[in-house]
């Protein structure tokens, strides 16, 4: 199913939209300026949501951020939320799958040892986008968020 057309504004229409990474570069690549930038981040987001799908065995990305709007400046990174679908089988990683989900997932205030320095924030994909980890019972709170200001955003499902 397409995404929407843009609205007067540049947004998607407010909502979420049921999306696949096709869906998502045509409308968002595609169909918006800066595509080259644009075309760097979808590959990033290709990749981040590859690895989610490895780590987390079913669920739900909702993708946000100024890659999900068409403004005249070039999107510099894009949000990205993960709802699993079930809670328990992030409780059963072993400890290489934990790693592995800590590492989709955007720090802030982070301190490191050896040598020791405080980082503000640590993102996944280079810095190309922010990845959070929504708990359940929060994904009302998490539609707010993405939904701010009337804008829509792409959900894919696997």
């Amino acid at each position: 199913m397409a995404l929407p057309r843009w609205t007067a504004e540049n947004l998607l229409p407010p909502g979420r939209h049921h999306a696949d990474l096709a869906d998502i570069y045509e409308r968002l690549v595609f169909d918006a300026p800066f595509q080259n930038e644009r075309e760097i981040l979808f590959s990033a987001l290709n990749s981040y949501l590859g690895v989610a799908r490895r780590i987390i065995p079913s669920g739900r990305a909702w993708i946000g951020g100024a890659f999900v709007t068409r403004t005249p400046q070039p999107p510099h990174g894009l949000d990205v939320v993960l709802i699993p679908d079930e809670w328990g089988a992030l409780k059963r990683l072993d400890d290489a799958g934990r790693s592995a989900l800590y590492g989709l997932l955007t720090l802030r205030g982070v301190f490191v040892g050896q040598p020791a320095m405080y980082l503000d924030q640590v993102q996944p994909v280079g810095g190309m986008l922010d990845g959070f980890l929504c708990r359940p019972g929060d994904e009302d709170v998490w539609a707010e968020v993405w939904a701010e200001g009337g804008k829509g955003y792409p959900e894919m499902v696997w």
